[in-house]
C-alpha cells in the first residue's frame, strides 16, 4: 500500500476497522505545533509507545495504523526538540514517515520513500508498491535497517543487544547514561547457545564472571561471591538455590561492583538478576524438543496470548521436562519445571504481573570433589565418582520449590509512578553429598565426609516499594528513586542432619562395595535472617542532557542467627544467638556525554554484608564490608547496533570469616582482600548478517592483610588465607568471542555461529599450593529457519567443546575441584506458530 493510500485509509481504520491497537488522541486548542520545543525523556522501545508520549506531550492527535507501526522499535530520545526534530528522530531508520494536516492539530504516521529525511506534509513521499502493513517488516527477524533489533518471535531481539536493564536499575535510565557497569544476557543469546542452565548463559558471555564450586548456584563477579548466593528474580532476592534454569528467562542481567545501594547487603563484587519472560499481546506458542549428549533430553514449551478480547488479561505458560545422565558415572538428573504467568491492565496507568513457579527435581549429587597431588588435580578419568553410589543412588537428592511473586506498577501522573513487588518461595529438600577431608597422595586414599540432610524447608520472603519520579529545578533534570525492602529466609526451628565421617575411597581404584551408614552422628542446627533497608538515589543531568550525576545512599537494618552448638536439641536452642548490625551504604556516580553515542562514567560505592556467624564464645562476628572505585566508557556504535564497555576497577572487602587453625569450632575474620582490574566487553550487531559478543578481563584478586600468625609448613591443611596469597581460583586473565552469522538470498534462513574461551591458570586454594592449568574451548553452532506448512522450524546443532578439552574450571582447596564436561552435543528442532 503506497503512503497516500495508507494515509486516506486512516479515517476508516481509527473507527475501527481492523486496528490491533489503539492510537494516542488528545484535544487540542487549532495552533501549530510543528515547531514548538518540549523536552523529552522517551526510553527506547517500540514506535508505538514513543508516538503516545510525542501526542501526549504536545496536545496531538496522532493517527498510525497500528499494523503499520507493529515491530518497529526506535531508540528513544533525551534532550529538547521541536515536533518537527523528536519526531524525525524517533522514527530515523524505521522505514515510516510523518505528515502535518494543514490546521497542525494531527500528525499521520505514513510509509516512506526512504529512510534519508522526514516529510513536513505529503507532498515529497511517493507511492510506494503495494505491501503486507499486516506483516512484519524490514529483516526477517524484526530488525530495521539500523539501530536496535525489533523483538522477533517470541519477543526474542537478535544482535544479542540491549539498551537498558530497568528490572535491575529499577529505572529506565539508558545504560549509556548510567554510571554503573551492567552487562544483559538475552534470550536470543541463550537460544543460539542452546544455554539449559544460568551457568551457561553467564559463564561465556559476561566479563567477570567465573564459575563456584558449590553445592548452591554461585558465581563469583569480579573475584567475590557470596556463599549463601547472590542471586536475585525479578529484583527480589533468592537464597539457596539450587540447577537454575532459563526456560521461563527473558534475560539475565549482572550488575557489577557493590549493589548495596538498591539491594541491601551482598558481595562488593556484584548480583546475577534473573529476568522472566512477559505475556504477549500477540499468540505466540513453541515447542522444543532438544537431545545432548549423554542420554539427555529437554522438552520445551512457550505459550502466550490474552486471555481477554480488550487485552487487558495475558497469560505466558513456560514449561520443561528434563532427563539426563552425565559425563560422570552414576549421575543422573529428573526436573519437571512449571512457570505461568497472568499480566493484568485494567487501565492504561495500571498493570500487573503474577508469576507462579513449581520445580520438582530429583537427581544424584555430583558435588565436586577431586583432590590435588602435588602441583595439579589428580590425574584420573574425569568420569570417575568419588562420592558413595550406594547411598547417592537408592536416597537420591530431590528438590520440591514453590515460588510466586508479584509486581505492579501504577502511573499515579506524568512522570511518577508507584512499583510493588513481592515474591514468596517454599523449597522442600533432601539431599546428601561427599567432601574430601584428608589425601595420601602415596597411597591414593582420600578419606571422606557424609553430609546427610533427610528433609529440611527453606522459606523466604522478599518484598519492595519504590517511588519514581521526574521533575526540573531551574537547569536540572532530576529523576529520583525513594524505596524501602525487607527480606527475611528461615530454616524450620530446628532442623536436624547427619555429618559422619564416612569410608575412604582409592582415587586409583576406587571400589564402590562398602556399606556405609548414613544415621550416625546426629546434629541440629538453624539459620535464619532478616534485613530491612530503606533508599534514595537521584540521578540529576544537566547541560543539554550532557552530564549525569547519580547520588545514592541506603540505610540498612540486618539480622543475622545461627547455633554454635549442634550436639542436642536442647543445646542447640541456647546456644542460637541473633547478631544485629546496621550500615549506610553510599553511591556516587558520573557519566559525562562528549558525543552522544560516547560516554564516560566514574563510581564510588560500598556495600555492606552481616557475617551469619558466632566465636566459639557465642560472640557474633563483626559485619563485612565492601568498598569500590570504578572509571570507564560506554559506547553505542555502527548506528547503536553495537555496545561497548570498558571499566577499571578496584575492590576492597573487609572482615572475611575462616576457621581458626588452633581450634576448629571457632571463626575468626581475616582483614582485607582486595580485586583491581579491567574489563571489556562488546555485543551486538555488526551488520544485518552479522552479530557478535566479546569480552576480556583482566583481574588481580588476592588477600591484602591475612591471618596475623601462621605455619607456612601447616598452611596447605590449614587453608588460611596470608597477606600477598591469591585467592582461589581466581585466573588474572580470561576472554571469550562468540560470533554469529545469519545468511541471506538464496542461504536465507541459515545461520552459523562459533566461540572460543581462553581461561589462564590459576592457584587453586588459599594457599596457593597447587595449579588450575589454564585451558581453551572451541564451540560452533549450526541452524537453519524455514517456513514449514505455516509454521516457523528451526533446526539446531551446537557442540561444546569441540577439542575435547579435560579442564578444571574452579576449586575451593586441595580437595574440592571441579571438572570440566568433555565434548557434547545438543540438537533441538523448534516449531513457531
Amino acid at each position: 500500500m503506497g503512503s497516500a493510500v495508507a494515509a486516506a485509509a486512516f479515517g476508516a481504520l481509527m473507527t475501527g476497522a481492523g486496528v490491533s491497537d489503539s492510537p494516542a488522541q488528545a484535544a487540542i486548542a487549532p495552533q501549530e505545533r510543528s515547531g514548538a520545543i518540549q523536552s523529552y525523556r522517551i526510553p527506547a522501545g517500540s514506535v508505538a509507545s514513543a508516538l503516545n508520549v510525542i501526542a501526549d506531550e504536545n496536545d496531538l492527535h496522532v493517527l498510525y495504523d497500528a499494523r503499520l507501526t507493529h515491530g518497529r522499535m526506535t531508540p528513544g530520545l533525551s534532550g529538547k526538540y521541536s515536533v518537527q526534530e523528536a519526531l524525525g528522530a524517533l522514527l530515523a531508520g524505521t522505514g515510516l514517515t510523518y505528515e502535518f494536516s494543514r490546521d497542525g492539530q494531527a500528525v499521520s504516521i505514513v510509509l516512506a520513500q526512504n529512510d534519508a529525511a522526514t516529510q513536513n506534509d505529503a507532498s515529497g513521499a511517493a507511492a510506494l508498491p503495494p505491501i503486507d502493513i499486516g506483516a512484519q517488516t524490514g529483516r526477517k527477524d524484526g530488525a530495521p535497517s539500523g539501530g536496535r533489533a525489533a523483538p522477533g518471535p517470541g519477543d526474542r531481539y537478535t544482535g544479542y543487544n540491549a539498551a537498558s536493564a530497568p528490572a535491575t536499575l529499577k529505572t529506565d535510565t539508558p545504560l549509556l547514561k548510567t554510571p554503573i557497569a551492567i552487562e544483559v544476557v538475552t534470550r536470543q543469546t541463550m537460544d543460539d547457545q542452546q544455554a539449559i542452565s544460568v551457568g551457561d548463559a553467564l559463564l561465556s558471555n559476561v566479563s567477570g564472571v567465573t564459575p563456584v564450586a558449590n553445592a548452591f548456584d554461585l558465581f563469583k563477579i569480579r573475584g567475590f561471591y557470596n556463599p549463601l548466593g547472590n542471586g536475585y528474580k525479578n529484583g527480589l532476592m533468592e537464597y539457596h538455590l539450587r540447577n537454575l534454569d532459563t526456560t521461563n528467562l527473558q534475560s539475565v542481567e549482572v550488575l557489577k561492583g557493590p549493589a548495596a545501594m538498591l539491594f541491601g547487603r551482598g558481595e562488593p563484587g556484584g548480583i546475577v538478576n534473573l529476568v522472566v519472560k512477559r505475556p504477549l499481546e500477540t499468540p505466540y506458542y513453541s515447542v522444543q524438543q532438544q537431545v545432548k549428549s549423554f542420554n539427555g533430553t529437554r522438552t520445551t514449551l512457550d505459550a502466550t496470548g490474552p486471555l481477554t478480547q480488550d487485552k487487558a488479561i495475558l497469560y505466558r505458560f513456560n514449561g520443561e521436562f528434563y532427563s539426563t545422565d552425565s559425563y560422570r558415572d552414576f549421575v543422573s538428573d529428573r526436573n519437571l519445571f512449571l512457570a505461568p504467568t497472568i499480566s493484568i491492565r485494567p487501565f492504561e496507568q495500571f498493570r500487573m504481573n503474577i508469576d507462579f513457579e513449581y520445580q520438582n527435581r530429583t537427581y544424584v549429587d555430583d558435588y565436586a570433589i577431586l583432590p590435588a597431588v602435588g602441583g595439579g588435580p589428580a590425574n584420573i578419568p574425569i568420569s570417575r565418582y568419588l562420592q558413595m553410589p550406594s547411598i547417592m543412588t537408592t536416597m537420591p537428592d530431590h528438590v520440591d520449590r514453590k515460588r510466586i511473586a508479584y509486581d505492579w506498577t501504577w502511573d499515579f501522573a506524568p512522570d511518577w509512578s508507584l512499583t510493588n513487588r513481592l515474591g514468596y518461595y517454599n523449597i522442600g529438600t533432601r539431599n546428601e553429598n561427599v567432601t574430601g577431608a584428608g589425601f595420601n597422595a602415596t597411597t591414593g586414599v582420600l578419606t571422606r565426609l557424609l553430609n546427610y540432610f533427610p528433609g529440611y524447608t527453606d522459606q523466604s520472603l522478599a518484598l519492595n516499594l519504590d517511588l519514581k519520579g521526574k521533575f526540573a529545578t531551574g537547569p536540572l533534570e532530576h529523576s529520583i528513586l525513594v524505596g524501602y525492602d525487607y527480606f527475611a529466609t528461615i530454616m524450620p526451628y530446628y532442623n536436624y542432619y547427619f555429618l559422619n565421617a564416612a569410608s575412604s575411597i582409592n582415587i586409583y581404584a576406587p571400589s564402590y562395595t562398602q556399606l556405609e551408614n548414613p544415621y550416625r552422628s546426629l546434629y541440629y542446627g538453624q539459620a535464619g535472617q532478616k534485613w530491612t533497608g530503606v533508599y534514595g538515589q537521584d540521578m540529576i543531568s544537566f547541560l543539554d542532557d550532557t552530564v549525569h550525576v547519580l547520588l545514592g545512599g541506603r540505610y540498612d537494618w540486618t539480622e543475622t542467627g545461627s547455633n554454635k552448638v549442634f550436639s542436642s536439641l536442647y543445646a542447640a536452642r541456647n546456644s542460637y544467638v541473633n547478631n544485629y548490625a546496621e550500615s549506610f551504604s553510599p553511591r556516587v556516580g558520573v557519566v559525562y556525554q562528549p558525543l552522544p553515542w560516547l560516554s564516560l562514567y566514574g563510581n564510588f560505592t560500598q556495600s555492606f554484608g552481616a557475617n551469619n556467624g558466632l566465636t566459639n564464645r557465642l560472640i557474633p562476628l563483626a559485619p563485612q564490608k565492601g568498598e569500590q572505585f570504578e572509571g570507564g566508557l560506554k559506547a553505542e556504535l555502527l548506528d547503536k547496533r553495537l555496545t561497548l564497555t570498558m571499566a577499571y576497577f578496584d575492590i576492597h572487602k573487609t572482615n572475611i570469616p575462616y576457621t581458626d587453625p588452633t581450634d576448629s569450632s571457632n571463626t575468626l575474620l581475616i582483614g582485607k582482600a582486595r580485586s583491581q582490574g579491567f574489563e571489556f566487553d562488546l555485543t551486538g550487531r555488526i551488520d544485518d548478517n552479522w552479530s557478535v559478543i566479546a569480552n576480556y578481563t583482566h583481574d588481580d584478586v588476592r588477600t591484602v592483610q591475612g591471618a596475623s600468625s601462621y605455619n607456612p609448613l601447616t598452611l596447605s591443611a590449614t587453608q588460611l588465607a596470608v597477606a600477598g596469597t591469591k585467592l582461589p581460583a581466581s585466573p588474572r586473565n580470561y576472554g571469550n568471542l562468540w560470533v554469529k552469522y545469519d545468511a541471506d538470498g538464496q542461504f536465507d534462513g541459515l545461520s552459523l555461529g562459533g566461540g572460543v574461551t581462553v581461561v589462564e591458570s590459576s592457584l587453586g586454594d588459599n594457599a596457593n599450593s597447587f595449579v588450575l592449568p589454564g585451558y581453551t574451548l572451541v564451540n560452533g553452532m549450526i541452524a537453519y529457519t524455514a517456513k514449514v506448512a505455516g509454521y516457523t522450524v528451526t533446526g539446531q546443532l551446537n557442540v561444546k567443546n569441540i577439542g575435547n578439552v579435560v579442564y578444571y574450571p574452579t576449586s575451593t582447596d586441595r580437595y574440592t575441584i571441579m571438572t570440566g564436561a568433555p565434548r557434547t552435543f545438543l540438537g533441538s528442532l523448534r516449531v513457531e506458530f
